[in-house]
């Protein structure tokens, strides 16, 4: 990651950056800003092992892929609902056999945050997913 992305200390100014980087011909520059934004956010988020940090990360990653793609600020609300009532670890799970982020993978391609994607954490974390599903 470049070093002026490295110094950003808060995801807002993430996102200011990335807007600047895209506008001035660096879109390398406005994917890392937007990786590291995610980065910050899941940092700020208090979870109790590296599965659920995995989890979190994965939902802001996919906040960010549904704003990049509509092209407005957008919030994962039914996952967050679902993760407030069943856990982070059950969310992604329902997330995954819902089918609706499947859509969403090319743009994290595209943001280069593939390995954010709610299908990487459960190949990260397989025995996790699968006491989940019994």
């Amino acid at each position: 990651m470049h070093e002026l992305v490295l110094r950003i200390s808060e995801p807002e100014k993430c996102y200011v950056f990335a807007r600047n980087a895209q506008r001035q011909g660096h879109p390398e520059l406005a994917k890392q800003a937007y990786r590291r934004a995610v980065d910050l956010r899941s940092e700020g988020y208090a979870t109790e092992s590296e599965l659920e940090l995995a989890a979190v990360r994965a939902i802001y990653a996919y906040e960010e892929a549904l704003s990049y793609s509509k092209g407005k600020r957008t919030r994962a609300t039914g996952t967050w609902q679902m993760a407030n009532r069943y856990g982070l670890v059950e969310a992604v799970q329902k997330r995954l056999s819902s089918r609706a982020g499947d859509d969403l993978q090319p743009v994290l391609k595209e943001l280069g945050m593939e390995d954010y994607s709610f299908s990487a954490v459960r190949s990260a974390y397989p025995d996790a997913f699968e006491q989940a599903a019994a």
